[in-house]
C-alpha cells in the first residue's frame, strides 16, 4: 500500500514539474535565436508551433510574431498569419512587411474590404507591383438562372442579371445591378386581377450597395433596391432600403442587416444576422450560418470545400416558411404568391484563372400552392455565374 502511494506522488510530481517547465517563460534572446534556426530551416511546422507555445508563456516581440505570422502563411493557414501581422502592425503601424502580410493574407481569406483598407496604406512601389488602384472598375458578373416548378399553373421562370462593381477610392465601392424576372402564371383565386389565367410578371430591377471600410475590420454596408413589378391591372413599385455592419476577425466574420421594405404595398421589415468561419484559417473548409427575421423567421447554412485545385463545392440548406424574404444583401427579393417551405441546393465554383470565377447552383424546393393547405409542389432551379476581376 506504501508503495502504490509513493508511485502515485511520483507520478504526480513529475507531471507538475513537466508543467511547470513547459510553462517556464523562455528569454527573448532564446526565442529569437531559435526561432530564427527554425526560420532559416524551413522548419514551418516546428517554428509555428514553437512561436504559438512562446507567446502563449509570455515572450511576446514583433520579430517573433512576423516569423510565427510567416510560417503561418506558408503552411496557407491565412487566419493564423493575419492574427500575428495584425498584432505587429497595431504596435508598429509603418512596419511596411506586417502590413503587406495583412494584404496578402485578406487577399486570400476573401475578405476584400480589408484587403483594401491595408492596400490603401502600401507604399506606391507595392501598390504599383500589386496593380492596385483607388478608382476603377473592379469586377462584372452575369448571372442567369431558369426555374421549373413541376405544375401547369406556375410557368417556368427566368431571372437574368448584369452587375459592376466600381471602387470609389480603396476604402470605398459601390455595386450596382440591373435585373429581369420573368414568369407566366395561373391563379383564378387572385380575383381582382384580369385574365387571372395567364398573369404575365415581367419583373424589372436595379439594385446598388455602397461598402465603406473605415476600419481593418470594420465594414459599413448601405444600399437600395427598386423593383418594378406588372401583375396584369397591378403594377407595384418595391422598395428596399438597407444597412448594417461587418465585423471580420481573421477566423470568424460577423454580419448584422436591417432592411426596411414596401413589398406589393405593404410594409415589410427584416433582420439579417450571419456568421462565416474558417476553421483551418483559409478557404478549404468554411460555413456560413444566416438567420433572417421578417414575417417568419428563416434559416440557412452553407457549408464549402476546396474539393481540387481551384475547385470548391457547396451545400446549402433553407429551413422556414415563407412567401416574402430579401437575401444576398438585398440582392433578390422573393415575392412570391405561394409558401416556400424548404429549399436545398449544391453549388461548384470554378476558379478558370485568376480573373473569371464560374458558378454553377442547383436547388430544390418544396412550395405550398396559393391559398391552400396541402397542396404542395417542387420547384427546380439551375444558375450559371460568371464573375470577372479587373
Amino acid at each position: 500500500m506504501f508503495t502504490k502511494r509513493l508511485i502515485y506522488t511520483s507520478l504526480i510530481n513529475v507531471f507538475f514539474i513537466s508543467m511547470s517547465f513547459s510553462q517556464q517563460k523562455i528569454s527573448e534572446a532564446d526565442a529569437e535565436t531559435h526561432s530564427l534556426q527554425l526560420f532559416n530551416n524551413a522548419n514551418w511546422k516546428e517554428l509555428l508551433q514553437y512561436g504559438k507555445e512562446t507567446i502563449k508563456n509570455g515572450t511576446d516581440f514583433s520579430l517573433l510574431r512576423m516569423r510565427t505570422g510567416y510560417a503561418a502563411f506558408m503552411l496557407s493557414n491565412y487566419s493564423q498569419s493575419l492574427k500575428n501581422y495584425e498584432v505587429v502592425n497595431q504596435a508598429e503601424p509603418n512596419n511596411n512587411i506586417s502590413l503587406y502580410y495583412c494584404y496578402l493574407n485578406n487577399l486570400y481569406l476573401n475578405n476584400t474590404a480589408a484587403m483594401r483598407y491595408y492596400a490603401s496604406k502600401l507604399d506606391e512601389e507595392t501598390k504599383k507591383a500589386e496593380k492596385l488602384k483607388p478608382v476603377k472598375i473592379s469586377e462584372l458578373g452575369l448571372e442567369y438562372s431558369f426555374k421549373n416548378p413541376n405544375i401547369t399553373e406556375r410557368g417556368n421562370a427566368q431571372y437574368a442579371l448584369l452587375s459592376i462593381n466600381t471602387q470609389l477610392g480603396y476604402k470605398l465601392e459601390i455595386q450596382q445591378g440591373i435585373a429581369l424576372y420573368n414568369q407566366i402564371i395561373d391563379e383564378p383565386k387572385l380575383v381582382y386581377i384580369n385574365n387571372n389565367k395567364k398573369i404575365d410578371i415581367s419583373q424589372k430591377e436595379y439594385f446598388a450597395k455602397l461598402i465603406y471600410i473605415p476600419f481593418a475590420k470594420l465594414t459599413i454596408i448601405g444600399g437600395f433596391h427598386y423593383v418594378y413589378t406588372p401583375f396584369n391591372n397591378y403594377i407595384f413599385n418595391n422598395t428596399i432600403a438597407f444597412g448594417g455592419l461587418k465585423y471580420a476577425t481573421p477566423y470568424i466574420h460577423l454580419q448584422g442587416l436591417v432592411h426596411i421594405a414596401n413589398v406589393t404595398d405593404t410594409n415589410y421589415n427584416q433582420f439579417d444576422v450571419a456568421i462565416n468561419t474558417y476553421p483551418m484559417g483559409n478557404m478549404n473548409i468554411y460555413t456560413i450560418s444566416k438567420a433572417m427575421i421578417g414575417d417568419t423567421t428563416i434559416f440557412t447554412q452553407v457549408v464549402g470545400a476546396k474539393v481540387m485545385k481551384n475547385t470548391w463545392l457547396e451545400s446549402n440548406v433553407t429551413i422556414g416558411k415563407y412567401e416574402t424574404l430579401i437575401d444576398n444583401d438585398g440582392l433578390y427579393l422573393v415575392n412570391d404568391i405561394d409558401t416556400k417551405k424548404f429549399k436545398v441546393g449544391a453549388s461548384m465554383y470554378v476558379l478558370l484563372n485568376k480573373k473569371f470565377l464560374l458558378s454553377l447552383n442547383y436547388n430544390f424546393e418544396e412550395k405550398q400552392k396559393y391559398q391552400t393547405t396541402n397542396n404542395n409542389f417542387n420547384q427546380y432551379s439551375i444558375t450559371i455565374n460568371l464573375k470577372w476581376k479587373l
